[in-house]
């Protein structure tokens, strides 16, 4: 029976964008590698501008995107993010400030919801060729679609959460679904609620070690601990 096709981790977005950097798609490579990490709706992640992002005055990386939406009032730029923008601030030249981030460098023009996925599919087909390549084996994932970035950012939030209901509800409501079942239809992964008994009691704890008794600060982290401090 064939193996399903699975949805792009938020990992391998970044990988592929950092590849297109280096094939020099700017804008495409900015978009795969913001996508998974600020889990915006394709339509509002393409309108950020060089003014979200730069100072005006020393052109240097804002801390955040003062760019609401309906749950998060902003998106740090940092890590990777943060680094991309960076480069690509110095190897290309952006007319207005008000100009999209994701562009289309080698012809001047905004990338587009309705171009969007014909192109995310033609590049990451050359990308998976080459990965495969390289990895030595073969990757059973779906065609790339603009929506792979927010699938991406919702798979690894309730990753982060374990798979709790409640991660999966907060998720439904971010990505706007009418119901917990389209989430999980989409996402293809269920809430995880059960618990299993361990047994292991406090001794899980790395710092509980026989010569505690000789650690003034492990013993006033305990006691603060024991007395709810």
């Amino acid at each position: 029976m064939k193996e399903e096709d699975k949805h792009w981790s938020s990992e391998l977005l970044i990988i592929f964008g950092m590849w297109l950097w280096k094939n020099k798609e700017y804008g495409h490579a900015l978009l795969c590698i913001h996508g998974p990490i600020w889990g915006y709706k394709i339509g509002h992640q393409l309108k950020i501008t060089w003014w979200d992002v730069l100072d005006t005055e020393d052109y240097e990386i804002k801390h955040a995107i003062l760019y609401p939406d309906k749950y998060v009032d902003h998106r740090l730029i940092d890590g990777v993010a943060r680094d991309y923008i960076e480069m690509t601030r110095d190897a290309v030249e952006f007319e207005n400030w008000e100009d999209s981030i994701y562009m289309n460098y080698r012809t001047k023009k905004q990338l587009s919801t309705s171009t969007l996925n014909r192109e995310l599919q033609k590049l990451s087909e050359k990308f998976l060729k080459e990965l495969e390549e390289t990895v030595d084996c073969g990757l059973n994932l779906k065609p790339l679609k603009s929506s792979a970035f927010q699938i991406a950012w919702a798979l690894k939030t309730v990753e982060r959460y374990h798979y709790s209901k409640k991660s999966f509800v907060a998720v439904s409501k971010f990505m706007g679904h009418r119901t917990l079942k389209d989430t999980i239809e989409i996402l293809g992964v269920k809430p995880y609620d059960e618990i299993y008994f361990d047994f292991t009691g406090a001794t899980y704890i790395n710092s509980l070690k026989v010569d505690i008794l000789d650690n003034r600060s492990l013993l006033q982290f305990y006691t603060g601990y024991a007395m709810n401090i």
